[in-house]
């Protein structure tokens, strides 16, 4: 990989995925891999404690043997994690045209590369550096994980639901914005630090109603004035999410 890539999360849930390796380097992508629901098939004469485990109890299929090109016929993508450079390289070249690879010591071959990944329930932050310092991404990685705690996979989980009732029961997109803007005012984090899940409920009730009973297209300006103060009533709340309405991503929407 040459240039920086284009990041993206892929849906692998189902799909083959032939892992070449059974070290523990093998392992930790494998497990990556389970928790995305692939099915794993894994290539290699030995296997590291955990894939033993998991070969075991049947989440990964064991091929108990040194590759072969037939090994990866079928996959979807194709991770090739040994100590050995010419095994890897002799995985590459066994590729079909609709096959990507990831290959652990080889980067400039790999069609895509796995970053390291916080994740919080439903919220994953990655962070890569294209292969050139595992060590840095891990480092920024440990970093992020003592700002975004265990509290955001709740939090996170509050906002989807929000986000769900939102796009059911607002049809007018101002007022949508307006409302997934005042759901990132600090007071819904703070409230699920503190457990208080009935309080944050009661506050996003009411700027849900708020929004809701005003006729699409001609009241917006009164409601979204309304789901301001609404948000904004609390100490902790921030005058710079009264723009971030506007400046959301269609992906947002």
């Amino acid at each position: 990989m040459n240039k920086p890539g284009y990041p993206v999360i892929l849906n692998i849930a189902g799909l083959p995925v032939v892992v070449v390796g059974g070290g523990t380097v093998a392992a930790r992508k494998v497990g990556k891999l389970l928790e995305a629901g692939a099915q794993v098939t894994v290539v290699s004469p030995d296997l590291a404690p955990r894939l033993q485990e998991w070969a075991g109890h049947g989440k990964i299929r064991w091929l108990d043997k040194r590759f072969e090109p037939g090994d990866i016929r079928g996959a979807r993508l194709v991770i090739a994690a040994t100590n050995d450079p010419q095994v890897n390289l002799a995985v590459y070249n066994a590729l079909e045209p609709y096959q990507w690879i990831n290959i652990v010591d080889r980067p400039d071959l790999s069609d895509f590369v796995v970053p390291t990944t916080l994740r919080r329930g439903k919220l994953s932050i990655s962070v890569s550096t294209s292969g050139a310092s595992p060590g840095l991404a891990k480092q920024i990685t440990a970093e992020l994980a003592e700002r975004y705690d265990e509290v955001y996979a709740d939090y996170v989980d509050f906002l989807a639901q929000c986000r769900l009732e939102i796009l059911q029961h607002v049809s007018d997109q101002q007022q949508r914005q307006r409302l997934f803007a005042a759901l990132l005012d600090p007071v819904f984090l703070r409230l699920t630090r503190e457990g208080k899940q009935e309080e944050r409920s009661a506050r996003y009730r009411r700027l849900l109603s708020t929004a809701a009973g005003s006729p699409a297209g001609s009241g917006a300006g009164s409601a979204t004035a309304e789901v301001e103060r609404e948000a904004g009533q609390d100490g902790d709340s921030d005058p710079a999410l009264k723009q971030s309405g506007q400046q959301q991503s269609e992906e947002e929407i």
